[in-house]
């Protein structure tokens, strides 16, 4: 996975990851974020990040699911593909 930074816009990170030889772009909210950090303020960078690298699997998990169709499990259905926003 990689993390293309920050959609001001969107309140959302973009990341992106391979799925069956497509570079899939998504975004994850920064709310998500929060909520899952217990913090009531917008996350530094750094605090994102590291949640990002925490959370590898889940995030890319919800990407893939996402591309084939499905819905991620919650929390991690709130990542949505570029493709659709």
């Amino acid at each position: 996975m990689e993390v293309h930074g920050v959609d001001m816009t969107r309140e959302a990170y973009r990341v992106s990851t391979p799925v069956n030889g497509v570079d899939v772009m998504g975004y994850v909210p920064e709310g998500l974020v929060m909520e899952m950090l217990g913090i009531n303020r917008r996350p530094g960078h750094g605090e994102v990040y590291a949640w990002l690298e925490t959370h590898f699997a889940s995030v890319e998990g919800a990407l893939n699911k996402r591309y084939s169709g499905g819905v991620p499990k919650r929390p991690f259905d709130r990542i949505t593909l570029a493709e659709e926003a």
